[in-house]
């Protein structure tokens, strides 16, 4: 029989953790913020703060009878341990574009490189905010972080090295690091010539284990702080790609989660390793050792509604109401999402976001719809690429992140996309209840409880600006390389 248990979720802008009950039912929820320093290519977080915010919403949410606890968190984003696991530099966070010249110069001194990265492990050394660059940084052009740092650890297997005393990693966890054969599943050490071609510190490297396996149980001197009892047991960590696949359930055929807060992400499963380099879609050890997750980054959603909000002086509890003052198609103004650049389904580090077609009768409520719909134009760009690299249809559309709050988003994706669009229960957690729940054992179904249908006229309305929002990017794209060089 299951035991309760909790669930941590550590974003890059905050961290959530839930607890749940011996049937996997959500009983509390506890919520932290998260500061990241952004000065040009460096993008980075105080590690210790981040643990102390773990803590916090930990402790919080701590109860007697809890019997387990499993991680997951954002990554591509390493922090440099001690023997002690006390960070010894800031975490480079998943958008940090240090190491990525150090990436590309591997391709100069390798002419094979390239095909065999893509060929071992699914994605080319290119860096742009993938670990192998932060590995490389740290290693190459930070002697004095290198000379003190015991492990490199992802932020998820950095909070379970805290929680354990046990320094691990997993294939999932360790997939930006490019230094798996990710052929097949269950791997549990690193490639020889993926190490030799990077030149990677083995050393520094933290010991794999099983996607599946329990690391230990929770460290005597955590638990008493916690209030939690000594000696449960908890899991290696996962990505949060991998988490959100278990929150909307993609191992059922035709079920494709959409997970959107700070970005927006597409997951859905495949058999095998694959990837399409030209639209960025990639396959990954899942969270069960039995299946590759396929996961399209979309790239910034929430976060760009919430940037946008605030520049209008309002917040997200004004949604709403703006939503319900502006028809669909926004009075005829297209926002594009890409504030930091556009990844899937067309990668360009330059690309930035604005408003096209902005007019004088152009309300403050047009321009919040427009942001919304802008989100979801993005993602409809993106669902006919993830079905041709799936090879099924995105018949049942799982919405769930801090955005699924929102009615009126939910509703406006699925006008956008002509699909319906069901939203979890507890959206804004679901992840970290799916973690609670894969710290017991089990992955269970996700709990629906609401769907949206698209209403026929507002989707006939949007289809033009669909077209639009695609041709927007080439028109644009030699504007912002000329402004972004």
């Amino acid at each position: 029989m299951s035991v309760p248990a909790v669930g941590i979720d550590v974003g890059s802008t905050n961290v959530k953790v839930a607890r749940v009950d011996e049937s996997g039912v959500l009983q509390a929820s506890a919520e932290r913020p998260l500061t990241t320093r952004r000065d040009g290519d460096v993008v980075e977080q105080d590690a210790e703060a981040t643990w102390a915010a773990v803590i916090d919403a930990v402790g919080e949410v701590a109860d007697p009878s809890v019997g387990a606890l499993a991680v997951c968190s954002q990554y591509s984003s390493i922090v440099p341990v001690g023997a002690d696991l006390v960070p010894v530099a800031p975490m480079a966070m998943y958008d940090d574009q240090r190491g990525s010249d150090l990436c590309w110069a591997l391709m100069g001194e390798h002419p094979d490189a390239f095909e065999r990265f893509m060929e071992v492990h699914g994605i080319p050394p290119i860096g742009s905010g993938l670990s192998l660059g932060h590995l490389l940084h740290f290693q190459r052009e930070r002697p004095d972080v290198h000379a003190v740092a015991a492990h490199y650890l992802e932020a998820m297997d950095y909070v379970v090295a805290r929680l354990t005393g046990r320094p691990t990693a997993t294939q999932n966890t360790m997939f930006t690091a490019q230094l798996n054969d990710n052929r097949s599943l269950g791997v549990t050490d690193y490639d020889d010539e993926l190490l030799a071609l990077s030149g990677v510190d083995r050393s520094r490297l933290p010991e794999l284990v099983p996607v599946d396996a329990v690391v230990g149980p929770l460290r005597d001197a955590v638990a008493d702080e916690l209030g939690l009892p000594r000696g449960i047991g908890v899991r290696a960590g996962l990505n949060d790609s991998a988490a959100g696949g278990l929150a909307a359930g993609v191992l059922a055929d035709g079920r494709v989660g959409i997970a959107m807060g700070t970005t927006a992400v597409v997951l859905d499963t495949v058999p095998d390793k694959r990837g399409d380099l030209e639209a960025e879609l990639v396959s990954m050890p899942g969270a069960r050792p039995d299946h590759y997750l396929a996961s399209a980054e979309n790239g910034i959603a929430g976060k760009a509604v919430e940037h946008g909000m605030a520049l209008l002086d309002g917040s997200f509890a004004h949604l709403e109401a703006a939503l319900a003052a502006s028809e669909p198609g926004a009075g005829g103004v297209l926002f594009l999402p890409w504030m930091v650049g556009a990844v899937a389904p067309a990668g360009d580090r330059q690309a930035r976001g604005g408003f096209l077609n902005v007019s004088l009768e152009t309300t403050r409520e047009d321009l919040v719809r427009a942001m919304v719909e802008g989100t979801a134009h993005n993602l409809a760009w993106l669902l006919p690429q993830v079905e041709g690299f799936t090879g099924q249809p995105c018949s049942s559309l799982v919405f769930f992140g801090g955005t699924a709050r929102s009615p009126g988003w939910a509703q406006t994706l699925a006008d956008v996309l002509g699909r319906p669009v069901s939203t979890l229960a507890d959206p804004e957690v679901a992840v970290a209840v799916a973690v609670a729940r894969h710290a017991q054992g089990a992955d269970a179904e996700p709990v629906i409880t609401r769907t949206y249908d698209p209403l026929p006229e507002a989707h006939e309305r949007l289809q033009p600006a669909q077209e639009q929002f695609q041709a927007a990017w080439e028109a644009l794209r030699p504007l912002h390389h000329a402004l972004n060089a």
